[in-house]
């Protein structure tokens, strides 16, 4: 597992034809599916259309570089409807309100951890400057989550006994005919070269 931010900014490798593609300049997620739908290799201007490339088509996220399986999993976004519609959504993940169904504040999403597949494992956030500082930012299972809209994240009443400071006491949701493995199993890489990038 690692923080999205740490994908950004990698350069994007094709095994197929061993060349260096780009580089991921930003996530696109899909909150309901809980998983990054695309990585972001080109951005939109007024001449041209965004470069993607959907989850599919990737072979591994690995600590210096992204591998996918060829070319042609490089595609202009308005190709694929559903992932042109989240890419363009007025929905970004990063400071987002977090807060119950009961309308209690949660805190401020400020990143997001992702397994090896990308999937969407868990919201890390911020409560206070000073909560911060002196114990660090809760996470909050992703697959907890009820709705995420363009203002605001909801979980359910109750979520607060599931917050947690510590990454390893949360468990890896997986496929429904696997158990969850526990996340102090898998490494959560902290390194990056997000610099300040925006998730969608």
């Amino acid at each position: 597992m690692r923080r999205a931010r740490t994908i950004i900014g990698l350069p994007i490798i094709s095994l197929a034809e061993g060349v260096r593609v780009g580089e991921v300049k930003d996530l696109v997620f899909d909150p309901n599916g809980r998983k990054i739908a695309a990585l972001v290799v080109s951005e939109a201007s007024w001449r041209h259309d965004a470069e993607i490339i959907p989850m599919e088509k990737v072979h591994s996220f690995g600590r210096d570089a992204v591998t996918i399986l060829a070319l042609d999993g490089l595609i202009r976004a308005r190709t694929d409807r559903d992932l042109n519609r989240l890419l363009t959504s007025d929905i970004k993940l990063d400071g987002l309100l977090v807060m119950t169904e009961g309308g209690n504040y949660l805190g401020i999403l400020e990143e997001i951890i992702v397994g090896s597949q990308g999937e969407m494992i868990a919201y890390e956030i911020s409560t206070s400057f000073a909560e911060d500082v002196q114990h660090g930012k809760y996470h909050l299972p992703a697959n907890e989550a009820l709705t995420v809209g363009r203002d605001v994240a909801t979980f359910p009443d109750g979520i607060e006994r599931l917050m947690t400071h510590q990454i390893s006491e949360l468990t890896v949701p997986t496929n429904p005919t696997t158990a969850e493995t526990p996340v102090s199993e898998v490494q959560v890489t902290t390194g990056g070269q997000a610099n300040g990038a925006t998730v969608h």
